[in-house]
């Protein structure tokens, strides 16, 4: 007779090897589409706001090779400068004149004017040259590229399924409007690449709930992140709220304890702050307030020992150090705690003006109406649902060199889906699948998935009254993971049906 222990020991050697495979795809997939978002990045239809990133990235000549620090800092009289430094991440503009310093590049950088037509800016120079240009643009796609990196990982940890992986990765990578932002020298790759990281952290919080035990770490790098993700960009605030509220939400659900319920809430509080302290660490332009992010440090290290001060010495010792901090911070600079809020108002106050500017030119347009709610949710569905690109946003822009542009970039197979109702279609049907998903299994995973995307888009739509498809961009990540979870629901059905048959 055969010898069932070869035979098992043989399956065993053809498991391992099969898996060894696996992770070689994986990889390969993943540096394919960290290469297709590269290769693509110099086809991408120009768009005026690089010019103010590069214009930004002169803050890294200021501080690293003039030593000039002052001259970047807040000042409640400051110039346009201070109006690009308060309205953006410094975390682009700070990469763009890294990589201008380490290859000698000193092309001219010239400030593009939204008030003048196309033809009177490129007359007079303020095109970037291609050089410069590309040179930009990689320092956003590369962050892009690697956001789809962690997307890939997000997914397979939150649903423990290559096939999810893979689809919610395709599905993501070739959506049009995604790509071309990352490609551009502006926000959304660093935006992106943070945003997922702080989800990817935040799911580590998630398992720790569904198995009943809650860790500090998680939620302390989980604060860093959050900073991280806002100094990139702001308008990933609304899901941001959405992470919080959903381990909440999935805590109350999941945890029949009061205690734990009330320690994530606190843990959950400290993350916040660790996250303000992040934001104002990682911006430039706030770094007059050191003394107020070592003080936001100590009070998040002290909630974060609280639970544990009866039954752990160490959360002792880390309590005292928290509070040392923040008494020592406080002495060496009492009037802090007053100018604390000063640079989320100094923000919100800008963004008002900001979107008030934007208003305009989206009446101008004949948009919709920034009063009325009456065309705000089809706007939300369809740049949710459609991989429709918006290049351009104002009447400036709606000439006939960009439409040249925008043609060749999509005749080429580098604009990954743009507009295509087919592959869209098969997109939404599947994330209906992944929805579907929650009847068959209502897990903490699945349901944190469909928490992200409901929550966030309530957000961007009582707060967003502007018709502008960047900021509705962050609804492709929830998106795309129940896009992922369909697919491995679909099959999952097909398998059993054909072991039924």
């Amino acid at each position: 007779m055969l010898d069932m222990s070869i035979i098992n020991e043989v399956l065993r050697k053809i498991h391992a090897l099969s898996e060894k495979y696996k992770v070689w795809l994986d990889i390969i997939f993943l540096l394919f589409c960290v290469a297709y978002v590269l290769v693509g990045l110099s086809f991408v239809p120009f768009h005026g706001d690089e010019s103010a990133y590069l214009i930004l990235s002169e803050d890294y000549d200021k501080v690293f090779k003039k030593h000039e620090v002052e001259k970047i800092l807040f000042d409640p009289d400051g110039k346009s400068k201070q109006y690009l430094r308060l309205s953006t991440g410094g975390i682009l503009s700070f990469s763009i004149g890294f990589a201008r310093d380490i290859t000698d590049n000193d092309d001219p950088i010239n400030k593009w004017l939204w008030g003048s037509s196309w033809e009177d800016n490129v007359a007079i120079g303020n095109m970037p040259v291609p050089r410069l240009l590309n040179l930009a643009r990689f320092c956003s796609a590369i962050m892009g590229g690697l956001a789809v990196v962690l997307f890939f990982l997000l997914v397979q940890r939150l649903f423990s399924s290559r096939l999810a992986a893979w689809v919610a990765t395709l599905a993501f990578l070739t959506q049009g409007s995604m790509l071309v932002n990352i490609r551009r020298a502006m926000q959304e790759g660093p935006k992106f690449l943070f945003l997922i990281l702080m989800i990817y952290i935040a799911s580590y919080v998630l398992k720790d709930l569904k198995q009943m035990k809650i860790r500090r770490m998680p939620y302390f790098a989980l604060g860093i992140a959050s900073g991280l993700t806002l100094a990139a960009k702001q308008d990933t605030a609304p899901m941001l709220v959405a992470v919080y509220l959903s381990l909440v939400f999935i805590s109350l659900w999941k945890n029949r304890s009061l205690q734990a319920n009330l320690v994530n809430i606190l843990y959950l509080g400290a993350a916040t702050i660790l996250a303000y302290a992040s934001f104002l660490a990682f911006m430039p332009v706030f770094w007059r307030w050191w003394e107020s992010v070592f003080v936001l440090v100590g009070i998040a290290i002290f909630l974060l020992q609280v639970p544990l001060l009866r039954s752990d010495t160490l959360a002792k010792w880390l309590a005292f150090a928290g509070g040392g901090m923040v008494l020592a911070m406080t002495i060496i600079s009492p009037v802090l705690w007053a100018q604390l809020p000063t640079p989320i108002l100094s923000m919100l106050e800008l963004r008002e003006s900001i979107v008030g500017g934007q208003l305009s030119v989206s009446t101008d347009l004949n948009l919709f109406e920034p009063d009325s709610t009456k065309n705000r949710l089809p706007f939300l569905v369809e740049n949710t649902v459609s991989s429709e690109v918006m290049y351009m946003e104002t009447a400036s822009f709606d000439v006939p060199p960009v439409h040249e542009q925008i043609n060749a970039y999509e005749s080429s197979f580098l604009s990954g889906r743009t507009g295509s109702w087919v592959w869209d279609g098969l997109i939404m049907i599947l994330v209906l699948l992944g929805v579907g998903a929650l009847v068959v299994k209502f897990d903490p995973e699945n349901l944190f998935a469909l928490s992200l995307l409901l929550i966030t888009g309530v957000l961007l739509f009582f707060m967003i009254s502007l018709s502008w498809q960047r900021y509705f961009l962050i609804l492709q990540i929830p998106y795309m993971l129940l896009a992922g979870l369909g697919g491995r629901q679909l099959w999952a059905w097909m398998s059993k049906k054909e072991t039924a048959s």
